[in-house]
């Protein structure tokens, strides 16, 4: 059963990003494949959808997902990630985000796909997770994370729903040093601040696996891949073709704003204040 559209409160955390990732979705049709990651940049590769549909992949592997996988996806964004996951590994999916207009742009692509049956999405919030206990065999969450408020609310709500054995992999980031300077600062603090990240959500990788042990999780790995993933995205956003195609879609102010965002999350990076990190967890059998 699909969960339908929610009203947020328009003071709420959920509101916010769902007006800053809203902006002009209904214009996106199949620029970049619908998928809105970072992407997974190695061999020399170049190309953003190889790249994005690489960390997807990447992603799906380290679950081990197989047909018999039952996965919930949080944060889906417009539901590219897991047509090509039904597609590999033939799970079963319930997907959620938090953007209405991505939720319709899901539904159309998965509808499309004649996947309506084994993969359904829905709209609502990571913090309190629309399922029973122990329904899921795995979790999956693409760079939504660091968005939710707060982020060990929604490690509490995945261990809820994932079952004794289950298993969890996030592609998330990370702070791994506190900003010295007014520079640092000014490029941490505006990153922050532009993408609505809590300031509860600053984890270095030491607090980050802390909060996911108070959950219940354990054998927590995490992997930093910063220099795979930031750079070759930022290089993307910087290309004409790009630019102008996310002018039609955002509009001019919104495109140059996100432009100002993604040059301070790689001054960051650059800076070493963040990381973006791969992280696998599992949920002890009873």
């Amino acid at each position: 059963m699909h969960v339908q559209q929610k009203n947020w409160n328009k003071q709420s955390h959920e509101a916010k990003v769902e007006h800053f990732y809203g902006t002009g979705a209904e214009n996106y049709g199949e620029f970049h494949g619908s998928y809105l990651n970072f992407g997974l940049w190695e061999q020399g590769n170049t190309d953003y959808l190889k790249a994005a549909e690489h960390l997807v992949l990447t992603l799906g592997n380290m679950l081990c997902l197989q047909n018999k996988s039952r996965l919930l996806d949080v944060g889906c964004g417009m539901g590219a990630q897991d047509v090509l996951l039904h597609k590999t590994f033939n799970c079963t999916i319930d997907a959620l985000d938090v953007t209405w207009k991505h939720v319709q742009h899901a539904r159309q692509r998965v509808s499309a796909h004649h996947m309506e049956k084994t993969v359904r999405i829905h709209h609502g919030t990571a913090t309190e997770l629309p399922f029973p206990d122990n329904t899921f065999t795995h979790v999956l969450s693409v760079e939504a994370p660091e968005h939710f408020n707060t982020r060990e609310k929604f490690f509490r709500e995945a261990f809820r729903v994932l079952k004794p054995g289950g298993t969890i992999v996030l592609a998330d980031y990370s702070m791994e040093k506190k900003p010295k300077n007014v520079l640092e600062k000014f490029f941490f603090e505006t990153a922050r601040t532009l993408w609505h990240v809590p300031k509860a959500n600053v984890d270095s990788v030491e607090s980050y696996e802390t909060k996911m042990r108070r959950a219940g999780f354990c054998n927590i790995t995490i992997n930093k891949v910063g220099e795979k993933t930031i750079p070759g995205y930022y290089a993307e956003t910087r290309r004409k073709e790009t630019i102008k195609a996310m002018q039609k879609i955002r509009g001019y102010f919104t495109t140059h704003a996100s432009w100002f965002l993604d040059y301070s999350l790689l001054k960051a990076y650059q800076y070493g204040l963040v990381e973006y990190i791969l992280v696998k967890a599992t949920k002890q059998r009873s």
